[in-house]
């Protein structure tokens, strides 16, 4: 005879393998965000993250801009466990809205949409200005215009 406390304990453990083999369509446990890559960085890589569960195991996909991802064209793309890398990701081509679709035979799910934006910021423009006179004591205002910038809110 079992105590009632051991009872509980196999029946939680018996819940939760159960649950690794109960057929059932995808469901995340991580969706894609936003990602802001700087242009100038060392990483030449941008990893979109998405992981699913499901049994069977879901099929998983990407899309850019509403348009299949087809990774056997582009050698850029590689989905490693659910998630999108992209190799020397490129400003023009891979700007944009990614969403991730996971699909079994009981079926498909689509995620949150994750914008990927490149973050730039160029120099100062370097000219010589005229000479500025002032009194100690007298307030003073130097116009300055920001250089050409990208990567603010997302």
């Amino acid at each position: 005879m079992r105590l009632p406390w051991e009872l509980l304990v196999l029946q939680s453990f018996m819940l939760c393998l159960a649950d690794d083999y109960t057929l059932h369509g995808p469901v995340f446990i991580q969706e894609p965000s936003h990602v802001m890559f700087p242009l100038n960085s060392e990483e030449k890589k941008v990893k979109l993250n998405c992981e699913v569960k499901g049994n069977p195991k879901p099929h998983i996909r990407w899309k850019l801009n509403g348009t299949d991802i087809d990774i056997g064209v582009d050698f850029r793309y590689r989905v490693v466990e659910g998630s999108l890398l992209i190799n020397n990701p490129n400003k023009t081509q891979d700007a944009g809205t990614y969403q991730c679709i996971a699909t079994n035979s009981f079926g498909t799910i689509v995620s949150r949409e994750a914008k990927l934006q490149f973050a730039y910021l160029e120099n100062f423009k370097t000219r010589t200005r005229s000479t500025v006179s002032v009194r100690q004591g007298q307030g003073m205002v130097l116009l300055c215009g920001p250089p050409a910038h990208s990567g603010g809110k997302l």
